[in-house]
């Protein structure tokens, strides 16, 4: 493959949509060939939900009446998910078309039609005897592969509550979700960065992925102009964040007073039956370990060589001059080798992805920011990305294949009703695929200032999803302690809570900027998704056990892998990583991490003192 290089950071804005090849663009025509054949599937689902709702009342009536409401209701679930996917990803390929924005948000009314329409079903299976839903999957062999599903279904009857009010609220999903539509639409689409000076002196307009790219510049001063001018842009909504994010705390606290959890992190981790010892054992577990931290910091502020480390200093790479950059298609090639231990089929599957339109390259006008994996059981993965030549672009796409294989042999390997994946699992497969390239990189790199760079990089990825994510899980946890307290969220508690977090977990080799460390909270999505972050964290700790059990064994350990991300959702995701090996309701694979976080900091000075 040649080398194909996106230039447009040497202008002054991005291009528009028609402007990039289509060979750097996804095919959404393999889920609809336009908008026609999705309004026909859209009045589909619409036109079914009469007909489920007339299904309730009938569970008591035995086991072939209970599989078929089962099998009806999942059958117009599936439907739903491919409409409102495509609405998705269309919408988010420009966020500035108010037509693809109000199909997304019809699709999205549509779910809360269907959750009304099926809001009886659980209330009304819980209502049974267990003998009797014993009795029934005795009877009804068709029945038994949903073993499973009905147990958990089971073990959330205290958190059911009856028919009426489930509906009830059900009904109120459209309001509750207002929080984050309302940062999506302001940060994705209304926001307009200033222009900032580049390293050749040239004017450029900063974006979401820009503000990446210049924030690891190696000229301090278009960090400082990034980094001011980009928090500066978020600060002047900050009284508009601080509510939105008061409202989205405030629903999590509603839902979990209604369902009877023991508070807002016993509601989140409850559904995928995650001890809450796991998330404050991570918490308690980086807190003892963030002498390290402080010690990279340290490290960070005598090789930059500055008086003061900033804020806009801590993510900028350390031996710069060293740095590896790859285009797009090069860095396709460069993954097929990384991810080579992982077998044949999984590299089949990844070139299935690059020539079979499972990936959007480009950032565009209006596109939807950062990068993910999408895609639902009945259509293929995809990808968005926003690529700019950085090496963490070749680190992001290898953490998007991740999901996207994982997506592909969750549901070549599962029935619908197991073929998603939790979080929990799911970044395990992500960070998995970035704990490869690293070490692949460093494998076949003898050049020692390359290393450094590799070895910093290692280090920043280390420190950006363990140690910044535990931090961000522990600032969801104080805020909504607030919100448990019946505390009312403010611009100025928002940033005081998070900048004494940052305080703390850099320690004092760090100088904060008074006035915009404190807007940092305003501007991660992350923090509406009800505690998700804190899932990177352990899902790095758990990737690093399991890769180094594939690279020290063979075709055993590698099955053992790769039968996690076959798994699905057939059980509970600790249950699904003890049985790969992994413990995580123990500390030991939070201590690991950290193990490996002081070889690498050893492993720098070494080479900087010139013993290696």
């Amino acid at each position: 493959m040649r080398c194909w290089t996106d230039d447009t950071d040497g202008g002054t804005a991005a291009r528009e949509r028609h402007e990039i090849d289509d060979r750097y663009k996804w095919r959404l025509d393999r889920i609809f060939p336009d908008w026609t054949a999705w309004e026909s599937a859209f009045a589909e689902v619409e036109s079914a939900l009469p007909r489920l709702a007339a299904l309730r009342g009938t569970l008591a009536e035995g086991g072939p009446q209970l599989l078929s409401a089962i099998e009806t209701i999942h059958g117009v679930q599936r439907r739903l998910e491919v409409v409102s996917i495509y609405a998705s990803m269309r919408s988010d390929e420009d966020t500035r078309d108010s037509a693809n924005t109000g199909r997304r948000g019809r699709a999205a009314s549509l779910g809360t039609s269907l959750a009304e329409a099926v809001s009886w079903f659980e209330p009304e299976l819980l209502a049974l005897a267990d003998e009797v839903v014993d009795r029934y999957l005795q009877e009804c062999e068709s029945l038994r592969p949903y073993v499973h599903y009905l147990d958990d279904l089971r073990r959330l009857r205290r958190h059911t509550l009856d028919a009426e009010r489930e509906a009830l609220l059900a009904a109120a999903g459209n309001v509750t979700r207002g929080a984050n539509r309302i940062f999506s639409a302001l940060t994705d689409a209304d926001l307009r960065f200033p222009t900032i000076r580049d390293e050749q002196g040239r004017e450029v307009e900063l974006t979401h992925s820009r503000y990446s790219k210049y924030l690891r510049s190696r000229d301090r001063a278009v960090r400082r102009q990034a980094f001011e001018g980009y928090l500066d842009t978020y600060g002047r909504f900050g009284n508009t964040l601080a509510a939105t994010m008061d409202a989205n705390v405030k629903n999590h606290v509603f839902r979990a007073e209604c369902r009877r959890y023991d508070g807002c992190l016993h509601s989140a981790l409850f559904p995928n039956a995650v001890p809450v010892d796991v998330f404050h054992n991570l918490i308690a577990e980086v807190r003892a370990n963030l002498g390290v931290v402080h010690r990279y910091a340290a490290l960070k502020k005598r090789a930059l060589a500055v008086d003061e480390l900033r804020e806009h200093d801590l993510y900028v790479p350390l031996f710069a001059e060293a740095e590896l950059k790859f285009g797009y298609e090069e860095a396709c090639d460069l993954l097929l080798e990384a991810l080579a231990p992982l077998g044949p089929e999984y590299l089949a599957i990844v070139r299935a992805g690059y020539r079979e339109g499972w990936i959007d390259v480009h950032e565009s006008l209006g596109k939807r920011s950062g990068a993910y994996s999408g895609g639902v059981y009945d259509t293929q993965p995809y990808i968005l990305l926003n690529w700019s030549d950085q090496l963490s672009d070749t680190f992001t796409l290898a953490h998007e294949l991740g999901h996207s294989v994982h997506t592909y042999l969750a549901t070549h390997n599962q029935p619908y009703v197991y073929g998603d994946y939790p979080i929990f699992t799911a970044e395990v497969a992500s960070t998995f695929n970035e704990l490869l390239l690293i070490d692949h990189l460093l494998a076949r790199t003898t050049d020692r200032d390359r290393r450094l760079y590799l070895l910093d990089h290692h280090l920043n990825q280390m420190t950006g999803t363990v140690v910044r994510q535990t931090m961000f899980a522990e600032f969801e946890l104080r805020l909504h302690e607030l919100g448990e307290a019946r505390e009312t969220l403010t611009a100025e508690s928002l940033g005081e809570v998070f900048h004494g977090l940052l305080a703390e977990y850099w320690g004092p080799a760090a100088t904060l900027d008074p006035v915009r460390s404190r807007l940092t909270w305003s501007r991660i999505p992350h923090f509406y998704y009800n505690f998700y972050v804190y899932q990177y964290a352990t899902a790095y700790s758990a990737a690093a056990a399991l890769e180094r059990a594939v690279l020290g064994g063979g075709e055993r350990e590698r099955e053992r892998y790769l039968d996690i991300l076959r798994s699905g959702s057939s059980r509970y995701p600790v249950e699904t990583l003890a049985a790969g090996g992994v413990d995580m309701r123990t500390r030991e694979p939070f201590r690991d991490v950290f193990r490996l976080y002081a070889q690498r900091i050893d492993q720098i000075e070494r080479l900087l003192a010139g013993k290696a």
